[in-house]
């Protein structure tokens, strides 16, 4: 044997004797290395995501936010909303198929669209108008990186392993009464992972690295979480989670791989697939609020915005599927509005009451008789005609009066008054004025 091989046999022996050693004197050794490499893994996983800066170049979303052959349609942002809610919508609507029969809507899985952090969950229960309850809806607020945050609102349910893991229902805190409930969370999902199960849900979005949206008074839009907890007597992290900033609102359906883009921009349209959304940008902007003018939101008190409890809000915006038709989004907030405005017959009370606090849709016209909202300008009252209630309702039999001024030491407002002794703008005695029955709106 050479000198090299016997010194290399005597290294391996040497070293041999000394793991065997090593292992007789410290036997949980290889476990502690394992325990502690895991540890380490393990304290990645938790870190929580809000604190992960966003991956550059890689889509913000990953995956599907349900089954695409469970989607009818998709309303884009800024489609008209629910009742009791205005318009332009910070969100897209998913919109179920049809079950096997009538036009019930079919139940799908909300899929967590990527990688995310559950940060808060909301539960509502909605009532009728002699306080029973109607039903009850779940919000879920995700976060997938430190820029991205987004919403699954109007789930029937959510995943029982989610209220597990959120420390089941007795961890929820009441917001103003037992018919809101929240929760702050770190619940870790991945992408696929089914949330929840709706007949239809909301899909919101905020990328705080965008520009906020030019709005006159873009403080309406902003997070406020210490002026909620007054409100509310809950935490601000909390309030934080579920109050966004409205401002940085952004098509969901743009932060979704290229390849899956078109897919679900091709579902953009009515509730019902029946008219699709039109031009290149068919998603949308969320804010539609256009300074000096009269387009977007407006508000019933001077001073705070809608996240209160008591102030409330109508819109003004283009129809987000067909932007030649104009929508006063009103919602029973135009007490001039009557239910013998609206053209239907007078034993049809209930419905004639349903139509005058929806919304109402007219065709753009020219000049000062149904002038495009985004066009108004302050000092000038200008009249709008043929209006009908919803898409398809009965005419209104009457028109609306509407003056924008711009307050030298205060808030714009806004003037709007519906008048039944004309049924046409050429019918109504010039100049057009108000009777003393408007209702201001403030910006």
């Amino acid at each position: 044997m050479s000198g090299a091989g016997y010194f290399t046999r005597l290294g391996a022996v040497l070293f041999t004797a000394a793991l065997l050693i090593a292992t007789i004197m410290h036997p949980n050794a290889g476990r502690d290395a394992a325990r502690r490499a895991a540890a380490v893994a393990a304290s990645v996983e938790t870190t929580p995501i809000s604190a992960r800066a966003c991956a550059i170049g890689e889509p913000r979303l990953s995956g599907p936010f349900a089954p695409i052959d469970d989607v009818l349609s998709v309303s884009p942002l800024g489609g008209v909303t629910a009742p009791g809610e205005v318009l332009p919508a910070p969100y897209i609507r998913i919109n179920t198929r049809r079950a096997d029969a009538g036009f019930e809507r079919r139940t799908t899985t909300a899929l967590a669209p990527a990688k995310a952090d559950i940060v808060a969950l909301e539960r509502k229960v909605d009532r009728k108008a002699d306080g029973r309850a109607r039903g009850l809806s779940w919000t879920v607020h995700f976060r997938s990186c430190e820029n991205i945050s987004f919403y699954y609102d109007r789930l029937d349910a959510i995943s029982d392993d989610i209220i597990s893991r959120a420390g089941g229902m007795e961890a929820f805190e009441e917001f103003g009464g037992p018919d809101h409930i929240a929760i702050e969370t770190q619940i870790r999902v991945h992408e696929g992972a089914a949330i929840g199960e709706a007949d239809g849900f909301d899909v919101g979005l905020h990328d705080l690295a965008a520009s906020p949206a030019a709005l006159e008074r873009p403080e309406r839009y902003s997070t406020n979480p210490y002026a909620r907890a007054a409100v509310f007597d809950a935490p601000p992290s909390l309030l934080a989670a579920i109050t966004p900033d409205t401002s940085r609102a952004r098509c969901p359906i743009d932060y979704l791989p290229k390849d899956e883009q078109p897919v679900w921009a091709a579902k953009l349209g009515d509730s019902w697939g029946i008219r699709r959304a039109k031009g290149d940008d068919a998603c949308r902007t969320a804010i539609a609020d256009e300074k000096g003018a009269a387009q977007g939101v407006w508000f019933t008190d001077a001073a705070h915005n809608a996240a209160t409890s008591k102030v409330s809000a109508v819109a003004l915006a283009a129809d987000a599927i067909d932007p030649g038709r104009l929508i006063f989004s009103l919602h029973g907030r135009l007490t001039s509005l009557t239910p013998d405005l609206v053209g239907l017959a007078p034993f049809m009370e209930a419905e004639r009451e349903d139509a005058a606090k929806g919304f109402l849709s007219f065709k753009k016209g020219d000049g000062r008789i149904n002038t495009s909202f985004d066009e108004v300008r302050d000092g000038e009252v200008y009249c709008y005609e043929r209006l009908r209630t919803n898409f398809v309702g009965p005419l209104i039999n009457g028109v609306v009066l509407l003056e924008r001024q711009s307050g030298e030491a205060g808030p714009a407002l806004l003037k709007i008054e519906a008048r039944g002794d004309a049924l046409s703008c050429i019918d109504l005695e010039e100049p057009w004025s108000f009777t003393g029955n408007e209702t201001v709106f403030y910006r």
